[in-house]
């Protein structure tokens, strides 16, 4: 008779990179890692796309909140810190589902999944707040954009070309000169984001409807691919009214985030939602 095996069969093992992105992660987002560390850790972000929208999750949820304590005017909402307390509550004390499948007899079915289920409860907890941050931030109502908005942008953005080959070389030098030709007074046109050098694929200056864009398509180091397009503010006429700071949008099948810079309007295209609001984040913050 062959001896008991301790393992419990039926439960995937968790990759060893995965365990070492949960253990590092504050460091991480609070950018104290060494080199080596950093580029593991990025290096299986890119190959994981349930671990990194994790990590984009928790890494949005603390930039919001850090802006919010910076903002003395954004108060919470009567009842929504009980709401938030109560389901963290729940979090700590419901028995996660992984731990009641280890605890199941043998032979019975399980279901384990590798993924950090306390970490995860509270992260749902914490949408409240995250969702109502994004609200205050961005200075929007509840109530969602104007009807008109998507119109009066879709020909903007339908100008960005997602769809060209990737250049051989980078075309930003000749981008930022016709971009300085046409809107001198304009935000800076990134080259760079996270550290990382940006290829311009294709990119041009057109007037539509007598409102001039810039759009650009830049690929990343590490596959992602997303348009640039920027316009002046006056090109949405009211239907973005001052008080609209931000917004996110879909048109024609691409997602679209826009912001406000001073009497400029940015916005990044793609499909990758995660990918596009942590660039964003990134091109607002060095603004």
């Amino acid at each position: 008779m062959s001896a008991t095996s301790n393992e419990q069969p039926g439960i995937p093992e968790i990759p060893e990179d995965r365990r070492f992105v949960w253990r590092n992660l504050e460091a991480y987002l609070a950018g104290t890692l060494c080199e080596p560390d950093r580029k593991r850790i990025e290096n299986f972000l890119c190959e994981c796309p349930n671990t990194r929208e994790y990590v984009e999750t928790e890494r949005q949820l603390i930039q919001l909140l850090r802006r919010c304590m910076d903002e003395p005017e954004v108060a919470c909402p009567d009842g929504l810190r009980e709401r938030v307390c109560a389901a963290l509550e729940r979090s700590e004390t419901d028995e996660p589902d992984a731990a009641r499948a280890a605890n199941t007899p043998t032979g019975s079915k399980r279901l384990v999944l590798g993924f950090p289920w306390l970490g995860a409860g509270m992260l749902v907890a914490a949408s409240i707040m995250l969702v109502v941050a994004v609200l205050l931030l961005f200075g929007r109502s509840p109530e969602p954009a104007p009807i008109s908005l998507p119109g009066d942008l879709a020909p903007l953005v339908a100008s960005v070309s997602m769809d060209v080959p990737q250049a051989d070389r980078c075309r930003y030098r000749d981008a930022l000169d016709a971009y300085r030709r046409h809107f001198a007074d304009g935000p800076a046109l990134p080259h760079e984001i996270h550290g990382y050098k940006l290829k311009v694929s294709e990119w041009h200056c057109a007037e539509i409807d007598g409102r001039r864009v810039m759009c650009a398509t830049y690929d990343a180091p590490d596959g992602h691919r997303f348009g640039l397009v920027v316009f002046r503010c006056n090109c949405l006429e009211k239907a973005a009214p001052k008080e609209m700071k931000a917004v996110e949008v879909e048109l024609n099948g691409q997602l679209v985030l826009l912001w406000r810079e001073g009497d400029y309007f940015r916005g990044l295209v793609g499909h990758d939602a995660a990918v596009l609001r942590r660039h964003m984040d990134e091109l607002r913050q060095s603004a």
